[in-house]
């Protein structure tokens, strides 16, 4: 609770101004990213399932073979309650001079959109993590055993992981071009953004924004460029090394969902007349399937 005792020094005019630590806000990275979508109900549950595999040989007179789909597993969305709270006594509010409470009611609108990019983001910041799972439990986001409904093992990470550069960008695009299903059958999924920490900003420009192929002194053409690939600073990761190429969304499988958009309220303590300012929110996050994403740790 925020009383006059505690600011003191905005209670008297001797001050130009007050500058609060807090400035400009980034604009909202999550939403150009995850696929955000709002809950009908809570928990909410997806259901893998398989097509049918490659069709075989008949022979003349001889009967169909029969296939049918594999029931594969299912990923829970649970949503997670947050709040905040500021109480302000009414003495504090009413002989404040500077607009500095005020503007703390402000900062839970704020505070609630920091909490929003950070567990969209915690998607990639955990998908190293074999305790991050989607539909296959034990098993991460990124790995280079994932086991198909086949029995078959596909890899959406380098081994060993690489840093940003042409080889590493050449070497997903492959695993891209590679991607079965299932059932072994070709899987249509091409990658259009890199998304990477600030650190591997000027990389990026480099390997993804010259027309030359980058470090070197002859006249070789980048042959990435024709991939047309898009690129993304994203300043919630963990890791200054990570990144991670993915196709558009609605095409990968990273989600993030509401169950309630931010609630604020407001009210007076009967008992204290303390100005009491309150912001609710309910969401969640995670991912099913891995196809649509491959990603190293730099």
């Amino acid at each position: 609770m925020t009383g006059r005792g505690s600011i003191a020094a905005l209670l008297t005019p001797q001050f130009r101004k007050v500058y609060i630590e807090t400035g400009k806000e980034r604009p909202a990275e999550a939403p150009l990213f995850f696929n955000m979508s709002d809950m009908d109900w809570n928990p909410i549950t997806d259901q893998q399932v398989s097509g049918l595999g490659t069709m075989p040989a008949k022979s003349e007179g001889s009967q169909f073979t029969y296939d049918e789909m594999i029931m594969g597993g299912t990923k829970t969305y649970t949503a997670d309650p947050y709040g905040l709270a500021f109480e302000a006594t009414w003495e504090a509010w009413r002989d404040e001079l500077y607009g500095v409470l005020e503007e703390m009611t402000r900062e839970l609108a704020r505070a609630g959109r920091n909490r929003m990019e950070v567990d969209a983001w915690s998607i990639l910041n955990n998908g190293f993590s074999t305790s991050f799972n989607g539909f296959t439990s034990g098993e991460a986001l990124f790995s280079t055993s994932h086991t198909g409904l086949d029995g078959v093992t596909r890899s959406n990470r380098p081994s060993p992981d690489i840093g940003l550069s042409i080889t590493g960008i050449q070497s997903a695009i492959v695993r891209f071009e590679n991607m079965t299903d299932e059932r072994g059958l070709p899987r249509l999924m091409a990658p259009v953004n890199v998304i990477i920490g600030p650190q591997n900003k000027f990389v990026a420009r480099e390997v993804l924004g010259s027309a030359g192929k980058p470090y070197t002194t002859d006249n070789e053409l980048n042959a990435i460029i024709e991939e047309d690939l898009s690129w993304m600073v994203c300043h919630y990761l963990t890791s200054t090394t990570m990144w991670v190429m993915a196709a558009a969304k609605g095409v990968h499988d990273l989600n993030f969902l509401w169950r309630d958009h931010p609630i604020f309220d407001s009210f007076d303590d009967p008992h204290t007349r303390n100005a009491v300012f309150t912001s609710y929110q309910r969401h969640t996050k995670g991912f099913g399937t891995w196809r649509g994403v491959d990603g190293s740790t730099g």
